[in-house]
């Protein structure tokens, strides 16, 4: 009779094996479906966010942003819809368009609302009050990039006009007049660094 208990108790720890198997089946089977619909849910909220919410949520962190063949690394100060201000690692600062940036690398994966409503135009306009000399890089047509630096006389709606100081007149009216200046559509500008140790 003790030969019947043990085969018994075998066929019990058999089936609770079993049960135990079937069971964890169902579990990692639970498991994935929501790591599944974890993966949609994240799929689903990511295609709701432009690139400037991300730049918006690393406001304040590390960035690595490349432009115009020119790689940026600083902290995020502002980042607006269509563009970016950057503090730099070895000092400044650089405004970058966002239609001109290649690549960016943040540390943050938070999204958030642009804080900054204002055109690439506003911070433009407060060199050109400061009369801080800027580099400006703009990009051609057939994907060449030209870096002219002076001071912005004018910033306009849709253009900024600049006058050289590599001391090329070549845009200059022929009797000096203002107005003179070199005339860059801002759509055509990657990104601009005010150049302060030139005061």
């Amino acid at each position: 009779m003790g030969r019947r208990v043990g085969v018994a108790d075998d066929a019990d720890d058999r089936f609770l094996r079993l049960f135990e198997d079937l069971e964890a089946q169902a579990s990692g089977r639970d498991l994935h479906e929501r790591l599944g619909e974890f993966s949609d849910l994240v799929a689903g909220e990511a295609a709701d966010h432009a690139l400037a919410d991300r730049l918006a949520g690393a406001v304040g962190h590390r960035i690595v942003v490349s432009t115009a063949g020119v790689r940026f690394a600083g902290r995020l100060e502002t980042a607006a819809q269509t563009w970016v201000l950057v503090a730099l690692d070895g000092g400044g600062e650089v405004l970058v368009s966002a239609a001109h940036i290649d690549d960016v690398r943040v540390e943050s994966c938070s999204h958030a609302q642009p804080q900054e409503k204002l055109s690439i135009a506003s911070p433009l306009r407060r060199w050109r009050a400061e009369q801080i000399p800027c580099a400006v890089a703009t990009t051609s047509a057939a994907g060449g990039v030209r870096t002219v630096v002076g001071r912005l006389d004018l910033v306009a709606e849709d253009y900024v006009e600049i006058t050289e100081s590599s001391g090329r007149d070549s845009a200059r009216s022929p009797v000096g007049a203002p107005g003179g200046g070199l005339l860059v559509p801002i759509p055509a500008i990657a990104y601009v660094r005010p150049e302060k140790r030139m005061l």
